[in-house]
């Protein structure tokens, strides 16, 4: 199992999520997979989700096993489909959902036990929302990988009110190696605007198995 350095999690999706029941007439239900925001509620319960589309839906009926903080949001790659209610309204149901590892860039002198840039492949990487999402290959087979992001540089212009935000993958792989599984990340972007911060590009670094340090240009406009 792949985790990160506060317990985050390498997401297992189920292949026989939906799986034939050897009736003619069966509709499987519509299922997608996609990063999201989960809101909680008093109890730490999951009652709804913000898509990076921007949609919030009620979480009618959840079938993971993700704990979060009570009153707290979390992010999370999930696999859910449109359902209905008893009462006719309608809404989500969760099958299958983790966390992704989504902590605020640190800058360099933050990691008190040094950097570490141990090599991925970026399978897909793009911008959902207030967040950059990153799912990675990477090499694994029974050590505890550690991701984070490293802040290199922010440059600010206070006229225009663009701002450009250089970032690195952390990864400490512990010298682990095997088959290729896979990791979910997620940059949140969102303590980067302030007071007239207009339009921010994200640069996203990671040094690949072959050797290459690879790096991705987004353009993110917050929405306020």
């Amino acid at each position: 199992m792949i985790k990160g350095r506060y317990g985050w999690w390498l997401l297992s999706l189920l292949a026989g999520l939906l799986t034939a029941c050897g009736e003619d007439d069966y509709h499987y239900p519509s299922v997608k997979m996609e990063f999201l925001t989960a809101h909680a509620g008093a109890e730490g319960s999951l009652h709804s989700i913000l898509t990076d589309e921007g949609k919030t839906y009620r979480v009618i009926e959840d079938a993971t096993n993700v704990q979060v903080e009570a009153n707290s949001s979390v992010r999370l790659v999930s696999n859910y489909g449109m359902t209905v209610a008893p009462d006719g309204t309608s809404g989500v149901k969760l099958y299958a959902a983790a966390r992704t590892v989504s902590p605020i860039p640190q800058s360099a002198q933050e990691f008190k036990e040094g950097i570490k840039t141990d090599p991925a492949d970026s399978l897909s990487i793009w911008m959902g929302l207030d967040y950059l999402n990153i799912t990675l290959n990477v090499k694994a087979q029974g050590s505890k990988h550690t991701f984070h992001f490293i802040e290199d540089k922010v440059i600010a212009n206070a006229e225009t009110g663009h701002k450009e935000v250089y970032l690195t993958l952390y990864h400490d792989a512990n010298q682990d190696a095997g088959y290729t599984q896979r990791a979910y990340l997620s940059v949140p972007l969102r303590s980067y605007v302030v007071e007239g911060t207009k339009r921010m590009t994200i640069h996203f670094s990671l040094h690949t198995y072959s050797g290459e340090m690879k790096t991705y240009d987004f353009d993110y406009i917050p929405l306020f």
